[in-house]
């Protein structure tokens, strides 16, 4: 197999493109708002210092964010939209499978940021503390594994459509 032949642009059969949907998955429901996961598991577990750990971590996190939103949010917003609109025009609308896959990706993705950047301002706003602020970041991870979980069936349904169309066993217009 010659090198090129590893890195295609074919992406929904590509191994690389679904290690890097697996990964990017994977992450995002293990770090919850910049905390990992095995750190809200020590905390609930020892407490003391993990608990400390834990919760620094994430006022940490939401401090970063908040400023960030409140300084520069719109631009972001609209960055991000242009970004994935361009990205989504080319993809189904030029109908090239590398924009496609990309945007199948990214898409979904945005809901556990938009998700994460909420909970910075509730967490700014109320302040919880101990076991009440580890059940909210473990409430978010679960959502963020059901977000994961559901988008990743889309790619593979989005993934067997282009292929269906390629190969002209289905209708495309």
């Amino acid at each position: 197999m010659l090198s090129y032949e590893l890195i295609e642009l074919t992406s929904f059969w590509s191994i690389w493109y679904w290690i890097l949907v697996v990964v990017a998955w994977s992450m995002t429901a293990h770090w919850t708002l910049g905390v990992p996961y095995d750190a809200v598991i020590n905390a609930d577990r020892h407490g003391g210092v993990f608990a400390e750990q834990c919760e620094s971590l994430a006022y940490i996190n939401a401090q970063r964010l908040v400023y960030y939103f409140e300084k520069a949010g719109v631009m972001i917003v609209a960055v991000t939209t242009f970004f994935l609109s361009g990205v989504g025009t080319a993809g189904f609308y030029f109908n090239i499978e590398f924009f496609q896959a990309l945007f199948v990706l990214l898409l979904p993705l945005t809901l556990p940021a938009i998700f994460n950047v909420r909970l910075a301002f509730r967490l700014k706003n109320q302040q919880p503390v101990g076991a009440d602020l580890r059940k909210i970041l473990y409430r978010r991870r679960l959502w963020n594994q059901v977000i994961g979980m559901f988008a990743i069936i889309a790619a593979t349904i989005t993934g067997v459509l282009h292929s269906l169309a390629a190969n002209g066993l289905i209708f495309q217009s």
